[in-house]
């Protein structure tokens, strides 16, 4: 965390990378162990200096996933200099447990604690351990990617978000579960609402039967009561079935719990009794369940054997019914024909309303479904509250350490690339210009309000606040409608709006945006924030690229001698002044044949002194000539 009393506060714990070791590549036998402090590996251009740095961050499991690019460039790398050896790097966490990570050419990461002994610990999400890498040019980068700067900016709040996360992915999850529901169910309703429109009409053709004669009314009733005969089968029917569903569920829950005590194997290891024991508890737990279902079964199959028994009964009722029916017609030929239409109809009529009443059943899970989704997008803007918070507060803190140079600020929910990639692919052809008519959406309206408005079809109220024409709006409300069978518009909801950071730097006593900026000045507005302190060890490729040396001198050395005592810094690097100037604890000389890479020498700036003027200063020669050059 970022903080201005940091320096009252004196050194705290932090992470750190103690040591690494290579077996096998162009780095075979590599043992290097890295200082507190400042760290520097330098040698010339070819000795496998980067690769050193990219070894430890591919053995932590510290590029990002969403980061394809690099990724792929680092497999590369990998490959071609690890072959099918072994890199183990010795971490230690800001509470003083120490851990060996080591990582073939393929795999995940194996990780044992100081003796050797696995332990269950996991990288994967920064939790118990993590470090900054940033490879050559990555900085200027950074310069230009609000995701990137994002990422910056949360490092030194990792741990309030990571406190965070396990709430925010379980809200995600049942969110996805909630649209994929709501989904559904707005299909399986729209399917049947389209046969709901018949009802009027069969209701007026029922009342339109005119069969007539003296026994007119008594056939009338007659009809009716054959019609309320086939909805008491369709009840009866639909009770049967629906315990009869329960039943075949509590049978595959049966099959599943037997099936407990065998979730463990035969296992013949040392720990053999550990797995006898959970043997035993696994089948007891089964025992106690299956005997649970097997009485719940029993209430339902009991319920069923009822419904049967109802059913038969009946049956046999509607026997002597249909008989009298039948006898009626019988008696009056002549309306035979309308009284057994008027059946067929109310037959029909009872099919319709018994789709009314499933249509019913349904939205009533729709509203509560919406209800629960309502809930969830409100938590998850209260914990993205709680984030951006952080987050400003972070972008608050930088810039006060780093003013008047650099400036930082957050806008809240700011960015909003996705948001406008959904709605062109939702419009594209359309035979319409929609670029400004997205551009507009985006600007001005946020995802749950153009779905709030495009669900109510408020076309006007659309048209004034994108201003647009009533036409467009319509237009607009039905394409949104319609994209993906309606399932656009849950997604659109559900959309997490990130927030989008600006680094600005001072230039002339205007600030500038720094993705606007020259390489240079890029790299100049960057690197400050990421040499700010933090207990994540910090490694750096070539942090002098596109930096002169005044900027060195003058920024980038005063911030490595105030944050080292506090925050491990291991650089890759080809300008003295930052071993040198920044005093630095270890510095370590690659040299290589072509084929393998070796350390030549390493210690403290006065032990290897020799190979940093030869090396980075181009010689004592070099070096006294600009002396007698420069005059002093």
């Amino acid at each position: 965390m970022v903080d201005t009393e940091a320096e009252q506060e004196g050194p705290r714990a932090s992470h750190k990378i103690r040591r690494a070791t290579v077996l096998g590549g162009f780095w075979d036998g590599l043992e290097i162990d890295f200082a507190a402090g400042l760290n520097c590996i330098i040698g010339a251009r070819g000795t496998g200096k980067t690769t050193i740095l990219e070894l430890c961050r591919y053995c932590l499991g510290q590029v990002q996933s969403t980061d394809t690019s690099r990724q792929h460039q680092l497999t590369k790398l990998i490959k071609a200099n690890l072959d099918r050896g072994t890199v183990e790097v010795t971490i230690e966490t800001r509470d003083g447990m120490k851990y060996r990570v080591a990582r073939g050419s393929s795999g995940d990461p194996e990780i044992t604690d100081e003796r050797g002994s696995p332990v269950e610990v996991s990288l994967s999400r920064g939790q118990v351990f993590a470090a900054d890498f940033y490879s050559q040019h990555q900085i200027e980068d950074i310069a230009i990617s609000p995701r990137a700067q994002l990422e910056v900016i949360d490092q030194f709040v990792a741990d309030e978000i990571a406190e965070l996360d396990p709430t925010r992915r379980d809200l995600l999850s049942q969110l996805e579960k909630n649209s994929a529901d709501i989904h559904q169910l707005n299909q399986a309703i729209a399917d049947r609402e389209e046969m709901l429109g018949e009802i009027p009409e069969i209701k007026k053709r029922i009342e339109a039967l005119d069969v007539g004669g003296e026994q007119a009314e008594d056939i009338n009733r007659e009809v009716a009561l054959k019609g309320a005969r086939d909805q008491e089968k369709r009840m009866i029917k639909r009770a049967d079935e629906t315990l009869a569903g329960v039943v075949d569920q509590l049978e595959t829950l049966t099959r599943t719990v037997r099936g407990f005590d065998r979730l463990v194997e035969t296992n013949e290891g040392e720990n053999s009794k550990l797995f006898e024991r959970l043997h035993m508890v696994l089948e007891a737990a089964g025992n106690d369940v299956v005997g649970a279902l097997s009485s719940a079964r029993k209430f339902v199959e009991d319920a069923r054997a009822s419904v049967e028994e109802l059913d038969r009964e009946l049956g046999e009722s509607h026997t002597g019914q249909e008989q009298r029916y039948t006898e009626l017609l019988r008696a009056h030929q002549d309306a035979q024909a309308q009284a057994r239409e008027g059946a067929r109809l109310q037959t029909r009529l009872n099919e319709l309303l018994e789709q009314r009443r499933s249509i019913e059943r349904r939205r009533k899970e729709l509203n509560e479904l919406t209800k629960k989704r309502g809930e969830l997008l409100d938590k998850l803007s209260e914990l993205h509250d709680k984030v951006f918070a952080l987050r400003q507060r972070t972008a608050r803190e930088i810039s006060t350490r780093l003013q008047p140079d650099i400036r930082v600020s957050i806008m809240q929910f700011g960015e909003r690339t996705d948001y406008a990639d959904r709605l062109r692919e939702a419009l594209k052809g359309q035979g319409r210009h929609y670029s400004g008519l997205v551009a507009r959406i985006e600007q001005n309206m946020p995802p749950r309000e153009l779905v709030r408005l495009a669900e109510r079809s408020a076309v006007s109220e659309l048209a004034t606040t994108l201003e647009i024409r009533d036409e467009q709006a319509d237009w607009l409300i039905d394409r949104l409608r319609a994209a993906e069978d309606g399932k656009l518009l849950l997604d659109l909801e559900a959309l997490q709006l990130e927030d989008r950071p600006k680094i600005e730097l001072c230039d002339g006593g205007t600030y500038k945006d720094a993705s606007t900026l020259s390489t240079g000045q890029k790299c100049t507005t960057i690197l400050p924030i990421l040499l700010l302190d933090s207990d994540r060890p910090l490694l750096i490729d070539q942090p002098e690229d596109n930096l002169d040396n005044a900027f060195i001198y003058e920024t980038v050395v005063r911030n490595i001698g105030e944050v080292k005592a506090r925050r491990q810094l291991i650089f890759v690097t080809h300008n003295p002044n930052i071993p040198v100037l920044g005093d630095a604890e270890q510095v370590f000389v690659t040299e290589s044949d072509g084929q393998r890479g070796r350390l030549r020498a390493s210690g403290n700036v006065d032990e290897v002194k020799f190979e940093i003027e030869k090396i980075l200063e181009g010689g004592a020669e070099a070096f006294l000539e600009r002396k007698r050059r420069y005059g002093h």
